[in-house]
């Protein structure tokens, strides 16, 4: 048994995850799960173009049959690309020039392609030989590319080739959604009128207790214990059996450092002109954002900050990723009877209370949803810098004051580390690179579903790499990329 990271000393940086590293899961991924994940595409793409005349005649589009001619153009695309990637050794293809214009970012990866910076040979990149990190989101600009060829603004503006599967999925999700809406539509009262953070400092033990459950509810999503809140009161939310509870949910969570996050939300100066704010880089739409939505209401309600930003990306990406629309959407599908069946025709029901909550923070904007390129850039997380290519970005949280950023799920954390080798005991502000002293205050929460990862104390990636093995897996190194253990990471920014 071997974990699949290689010993590194501590000043070192360690390589990337290649697409041929054998015994790893960004290996698996790349001949296993990317021509899955592009059949689903091919099939969902499909699918639509069946009913798409009769969808479009319908409402009247005339130039319905040039719609549908352009999207058979893309399906045959994305039918060679799934080609490509099988076969592995073909070459990535540099974005075309014409484009450019349309989409800057696709200049980036033309000169990475051209210099790679990890040991490669110029223009040697292949599916095979390539980077883990790199190439997947490579992938997901190549897909996006054959709809701005299509020169459509149906294909390019409305269409979204991952919908049908991030609709479906949250529409699964009912009964947890509804739990949730339920626990907050009790709890909202408590936080207005009981809860609301004030500079005397009553009710913070309480408050940290609810931030603690929430995060962890960011945290997990669908997979989290969320009998705490079941018609909690003040005293049940710090009874024994809600610790035990906590207890039970925290034993997979590897590091956790949200005490020292709440701390430093607390700790951090307030902007006087615009208030506390919190940024959450998102990751998956439906019932992640969802559960990450109830956070935000959670410190907006109990007034610990004043305006939560959240940044979602700019094309559909990664399958399920969040999109400015996918916030509309899920708004809707909550006050969408059909969607999301209810008991009674009364419009006081928990669906609706919460989404209506959210749009009101939406219109007085202390809940603001903005994507940018950056997001959808192969540029790692270390380039969040004043002097790198995430400047912009760096800028705004600087400008902004902002008191926390929290980093969703999986990609994000791989970009914060660079989604490299490390050791695994390597600590986390090492990893983060000039994340860890520009200023930025950091709260990574991830699911583990990748080979990296960092901070572990001694003896533990030894100890779940032989229990992993033990159940039967060929690698017990891939326990860390079997979503079953998480970590909650946290840097003040500062050296």
């Amino acid at each position: 048994m071997t974990s699949t990271t290689d010993k590194q000393s501590s000043t070192s940086i360690p390589p990337v995850f290649h697409n041929n590293d054998k015994g790893t899961f960004g290996y698996y991924t790349a001949t296993e799960r990317w021509p899955i994940i592009i059949s689903n595409c091919i099939n969902d793409l499909d699918n639509h173009l069946n009913q798409l005349s009769a969808n479009l005649l319908k409402e009247g589009v005339a130039d319905y049959e040039l719609i549908e001619s352009s999207g058979k153009v893309i399906k045959n695309k994305i039918l060679a690309l799934r080609k490509d990637i099988v076969k592995g050794d073909v070459l990535l293809e540099k974005f075309p020039e014409k484009l450019i214009a349309k989409r800057p970012i696709y200049k980036d990866f033309n000169l990475y392609l051209e210099n790679p910076d990890d040991g490669q040979p110029p223009n040697s990149l292949t599916w095979a030989n390539s980077g883990w990190l790199f190439s997947e989101v490579y992938l997901y600009n190549r897909i996006h590319q054959y709809f701005l060829e299509s020169g459509s603004a149906y294909w390019i503006k409305q269409f979204d080739i991952f919908n049908a599967v991030k609709q479906s999925t949250f529409k699964s999700s009912i009964y947890g959604v509804l739990e949730l809406a339920i626990k907050y539509k009790n709890l909202h009262p408590k936080f207005i009128n009981e809860l609301t953070y004030n500079a005397e400092g009553t009710n913070l033990d309480t408050l940290q207790i609810l931030f603690n459950e929430f995060v962890e509810i960011s945290l997990w999503g669908n997979a989290t214990d969320l009998s705490l809140l079941t018609n909690a009161t003040l005293e049940d939310i710090k009874s024994i059996q809600g610790a035990e509870a906590r207890k039970k949910s925290e034993s997979k969570i590897l590091i956790n450092d949200t005490k020292r996050a709440w701390e430093h939300l607390l700790s951090s100066n307030k902007n006087e002109k615009s208030g506390k704010r919190v940024d959450i880089i998102c990751d998956n739409s439906g019932f992640e954002l969802y559960a990450d939505l109830l956070l935000a209401l959670f410190l907006l309600d109990t007034r610990i900050v004043d305006k939560v930003v959240f940044h979602s990306k700019d094309i559909p990406y990664m399958v399920s990723d969040v999109m400015n629309k996918d916030l509309t959407i899920l708004l809707n599908d909550l006050m969408d009877p059909s969607f999301f069946p209810r008991n009674d025709n009364t419009n006081d029901d928990p669906f609706t209370f919460l989404a209506d909550h959210v749009i009101e923070y939406l219109n007085s904007e202390k809940i603001i949803i903005k994507d940018d390129p950056f997001w959808t850039n192969y540029f790692d997380y270390w380039s969040i810098d004043s002097n790198s290519e995430g400047s912009a970005i760096y800028n705004e949280f600087i400008e902004s004051k902002t008191s926390l950023i929290i980093f969703k799920g999986d990609l994000n954390y791989r970009k914060l580390t660079g989604d490299r080798r490390w050791d695994r005991t390597t600590p986390f502000k090492a990893a983060i690179g000039p994340l860890s002293h520009n200023g930025l205050p950091i709260l990574s929460l991830r699911t583990c579903k990748a080979d990296v990862v960092v901070g572990l104390s001694d003896g533990v990636d030894e100890k779940l790499c032989n229990e992993w093995e033990a159940l039967g897996h060929e690698y017990g190194s891939w326990w860390c990329s079997s979503g079953k253990w998480a970590v909650i990471c946290f840097s003040e920014g500062t050296s």
